[in-house]
């Protein structure tokens, strides 16, 4: 059991906000990657590198060890309204504002041939696409915005990280029991749990393991076998459609309910150890330029659908402006990261930032209860 907790604020830990916008890119790279690569065996190589898809286990991890390490390093109280309300403001914003405008682009033919009332009708009152369940994100298959599952299953499980915390606090072997229930339970939920809760456990032992000495212990000598062994689990969605791990391993992960992400969020957590432990990893992850991609990271998820979306639907058209295949590939590449990160640079100062200030919600309420006494 932990002693060792205080009173005060706890370290903010920057560089775990880094790591996070590297992921983000990484989604953005393995998302171009993967829909126009003209070699099959290259794209599997190199989504191995830039695993984007499993990138989405990290968030998880980094998602319980965020939401749960101030709980751990200070006694603070968990006020679960105050809770639901920050978890609220931090994701729906801004992934409203990025359906919504999905939603207008999907629609833009209408738009511009003056059609605009039945799209708005289509899109408030009749319902007909099921957006309003996309925008409260309790749709599990997403239309306008593919990846939006992924913040569906974000926002019901870090739900659930208080009750862990308390659980933890009173006795973390208490929440051990989740692991092998994210195994053997089957549903959309399962294994993401088991991401949370090692992301919670690195949270609880987080003291320890920041300064635990890696190099004097007796794994030091099998770091690069380790290093080995975790980029394997990381990429082994990947690496089982390069070479197919037979009929035999089929039946076993399917008797015993194996899904690909628990490798992922096994060898997630393991990076995340990796970083909490590594002091000169987290001074390279301090640097202004990947604070400022942390800063925009959730921003950066949000906005590059739509980008790699039209990139990729007219790519015949762009990629014929270039003499080499090859040139113009990494020439869209980059153009796709930029107007990326410019339009999420926008979005996180006008949408994301000011919704996490209660001073502006307390605004926005007034100016609508001046609008409806008005009327």
């Amino acid at each position: 059991m932990l002693t060792s907790r205080i009173d005060t604020e706890p370290q903010r830990l920057d560089y775990l906000d880094s790591v996070r916008g590297i992921a983000a890119m990484m989604v953005v790279i393995y998302h171009f990657i993967g829909w126009n690569w003209p070699d099959y065996t290259k794209f599997h190589v190199a989504s191995m590198v830039f695993n984007g898809a499993d990138a989405v286990s990290f968030f998880f991890v980094l998602s319980g060890f965020v939401l749960s390490y101030k709980y751990f390093q200070s006694d603070k109280e968990i006020k679960m309204g105050n809770y639901i309300y920050k978890r609220i403001l931090r994701l729906y914003p801004a992934f409203i504002f990025t359906i919504i405008v999905n939603y207008l682009y999907w629609n833009r033919a209408l738009l511009l041939e003056g059609n605009c009332i039945p799209v708005l009708k289509d899109m408030f009152l009749n319902n007909d696409q099921k957006l309003w369940e996309e925008l409260a994100m309790v749709r599990l298959a997403h239309k306008f915005y593919i990846p939006g599952w992924t913040l569906g299953v974000e926002m019901v499980l870090s739900l659930v990280v208080p009750a862990l915390v308390y659980l933890s606090r009173k006795n973390i072997k208490m929440i051990w029991w989740v692991i092998p229930m994210s195994i053997f339970i089957e549903n959309h939920f399962s294994s993401f749990a088991l991401h949370f809760v090692l992301g919670i456990m690195l949270a609880y032992y987080y003291p320890q393991i920041k300064e635990y000495d890696f190099s004097k212990s007796k794994y030091w000598k099998f770091r690069y076998f380790i290093a080995l062994i975790v980029f394997l689990l990381f990429s082994v969605r990947h690496i089982r459609r390069i070479f197919p791990f037979g009929s035999t391993y089929d039946s076993v992960a399917e008797y015993l309910n194996i899904d690909m992400f628990h490798y992922t969020g096994i060898a997630s957590a393991l990076i995340l150890l990796f970083i909490i432990n590594n002091r000169p990893a987290q001074k390279i992850l301090t640097n202004g330029l990947w604070l400022f991609l942390g800063k925009i990271s959730y921003s950066v998820y949000l906005a590059h659908w739509l980008v790699v979306v039209h990139v990729m639907k007219y790519w015949d058209h762009y990629i014929a402006m270039f003499p080499n295949f090859y040139l113009g590939f990494f020439c869209l590449l980059l153009l796709v990261i930029l107007i990326t990160i410019t339009c999420a640079t926008l979005m996180y100062y006008f949408i994301e930032k000011p919704f996490r200030n209660r001073n502006f919600i307390y605004l926005i309420f007034n100016i609508l209860n001046v609008i409806a006494i008005s009327n």
